[in-house]
């Protein structure tokens, strides 16, 4: 198992200052863990015009990149287009990182951990097409970059919604980046969710939720609601080989927590694939006892 860190792990510390992207990478050098995620539009201004720091620190800490591009594919089209000149410079910067799996997400949502996030678009079924339609193109241009484009189920589209787009665009550079609790605040069954969305995955994001009250809160893997070990094994038996993401999104007030949080979510994973291990051998040397 490969696993990885994701920036909103520290987006508290990040958005108050304590840490910044470089932190970020030199953090997950010190942890040992095998990538890290982190989006384009976070990216300082300075990093973007001369990228050699973070390439360097990337490759020093052996640290494989998946590069978010959180740019809603279901926005007015004058707007997409606004945004979608950015696509140039994040490819080169992409290729700078040597990064293969390129993030993105679909709706405009609104997060609100009380309901699910309300969902801006007048027409759902228009909004489809729309997504569908933006992806198409910038799909095509990211696999002539040699890319793989991994859409997020990103509290929006429900799984037959995430399985149409890709009917739609019908490119196989289009993956999908499979986040382990975003299904519930579309009130749809993590574990099922991974299930019909594992054979498609390229990147995962590995979040555990729980519900306090009213409110659906991110957690340290393990110490939530979310059949963690039954979505490992179901990546696993579609083949899956990518990174294993792991997600802590806490709430502002709980910064001071975001690395223990972290740490605890890495050991979890590695005892998980540990006993996953032991679990494949017994079940092997089964096998040839009843050869």
């Amino acid at each position: 198992m490969k696993i990885a860190v994701d920036e909103w792990c520290y987006h508290n510390a990040m958005m108050i200052g304590r840490m910044n992207i470089v932190d970020l990478i030199t953090r997950c050098g010190e942890l040992g863990v095998d990538g890290v995620g982190f989006d384009y539009f976070m990216l300082p201004s300075e990093h973007k015009k001369d990228p050699e720091q973070i390439k360097e620190l990337l490759e020093s800490n052996n640290l494989e990149l998946v590069f978010g591009f959180s740019m809603p594919f279901a926005l007015p089209e004058f707007t997409f287009k606004l945004m979608e000149n950015k696509k140039d410079e994040m490819f080169d910067l992409a290729h700078d990182f040597n990064c293969k799996v390129v993030r993105v997400i679909g709706g405009i949502v609104l997060p609100n951990p009380v309901h699910k996030p309300f969902h801006m678009t007048v027409s759902r079924r228009q909004e489809i097409k729309t997504v569908a339609k933006n992806l198409k193109s910038f799909v095509e241009d990211a696999s002539l970059e040699g890319l793989t484009v991994a859409l997020e189920n990103h509290t929006d589209y429900k799984t037959d919604e995430m399985l149409e787009i890709l009917d739609l665009v019908d490119n196989e550079a289009l993956k999908i980046t499979l986040d382990t609790g975003n299904a519930m605040f579309v009130k749809e069954d993590p574990v099922e969710t991974v299930e019909m969305l594992a054979p498609f995955a390229a990147y995962t994001h590995i979040k555990d939720m729980k519900h306090t009250g009213p409110l659906l809160m991110s957690v340290p893997l393990g110490q939530g609601e979310v059949d963690i070990p039954a979505m490992v094994r179901a990546l696993k038996e579609s083949g899956y080989e990518g990174l294993y993401s792991i997600e802590v999104d806490l709430p502002l007030w709980k910064v001071d927590e975001e690395d223990t949080s972290l740490q605890e979510s890495i050991e979890f994973l590695l005892n998980l694939d540990k006993s996953t291990e032991r679990e494949a051998a017994t079940a092997a040397a089964a096998d040839e006892d009843d050869d």
